[in-house]
């Protein structure tokens, strides 16, 4: 066996000849690789394909779970060419990176998260370099937003979705409007329609989006977080809460606000409105603590 040492490492740093060992550079690109497969390729797996799968659909679905999550994925991507990270990976790094590989194989929901939380917390924990902790965050952001809209805590959603049916009733009533609730229905006696507020339609689902959007905006412009951000996140969250109880109460008025709202460009107004917002709130909290850059990657 002929034995040759690397030209970046002293002599007796040594190993067989031909046979390639992972730099730590390679096995967080590889891991970081796998990872992005893992979610997205839940994403389209889950999406609600109308046809058979192709180029459009993908799209559709990839766009469909948000655009601050793909910048966020885009965000990752760019700052892990900028990591260098020249030493050699041990086994136990490379055996840690190989468990939670087999993770991220499991096409399931939770492996995933538990995958994210896994890398997410190495970065944050293990890793020396300061430009890992950025893509910690995000990681970590990805696998609470996966939580917060899983199907464990639908019951919490549905709950929250009675109680924004009594909020929207007190508006309608203010407005005039003979309205009552039972549980998470919202009934328009005038206008003869009932609007029902599922799990996934209330004030609660999106808030983890909200943070994410925030996470991913403020990251964008290189700035990081701090506590005195932190009431500029509850705004934003609470401004989240009131469009969408505003949305809801705009489908109680009637046939032709709930298709305008749920169906037609009411909800494309909404979404946009729903995304200013998610950038807005970032922006002001980093331009009262002085950090506002130029956006740039």
């Amino acid at each position: 066996m002929i034995w040759t040492a690397p030209p970046d490492r002293a002599p007796d740093a040594r190993q067989p000849l031909g046979l390639h060992r992972f730099t730590l550079n390679e096995l967080l690109n590889w891991i970081l690789l796998i990872a992005g497969a893992a979610y997205w390729g839940g994403v389209i797996r889950t999406y609600h394909h109308d046809a058979a799968i192709g180029v459009v659909s993908v799209a559709q679905s990839v766009f469909s779970d948000g655009a601050f999550n793909v910048a966020g994925c885009g965000l990752i991507a760019v700052w892990a060419r900028r990591i260098e990270l020249r030493d050699i990976a041990s086994r136990w790094q490379i055996a840690g990176a190989l468990a939670i590989s087999l993770l991220f194989a499991v096409p399931t929901r939770q492996t995933t998260i538990l995958g994210l939380l896994a890398v997410g917390a190495v970065l944050t924990f293990r890793s020396p370099i300061h430009t890992a902790r950025p893509i910690a965050a995000l990681l970590l952001g990805f696998a609470g937003e996966m939580i917060w809209t899983s199907t464990y805590l639908l019951p919490l959603h549905a709950a929250t979705a009675s109680f924004d049916a009594e909020l929207c009733s007190g508006f309608l009533r203010m407005l005039g409007e003979a309205v009552q609730v039972r549980a998470n229905v919202l009934e328009n006696l005038g206008a003869g329609i009932n609007v029902e507020i599922l799990a996934a339609c209330a004030s609660s689902f999106p808030l983890a989006g909200v943070a994410m959007a925030f996470m991913v905006v403020m990251a964008y412009a290189h700035h990081v977080p701090r506590l005195a951000d932190l009431p500029w996140l509850v705004a934003a969250l609470l401004a989240s809460v009131a469009l969408t109880e505003l949305r809801l109460s705009l489908m109680a008025l009637g046939d032709a606000n709930y298709l305008w709202i749920h169906d037609g460009e009411g909800g494309t107004l909404y979404a946009l409105s729903a995304t200013a917002l998610a950038v807005l709130f970032p922006v002001l909290a980093m331009r009262q603590s002085g950090s506002v850059r130029a956006f740039a990657a």
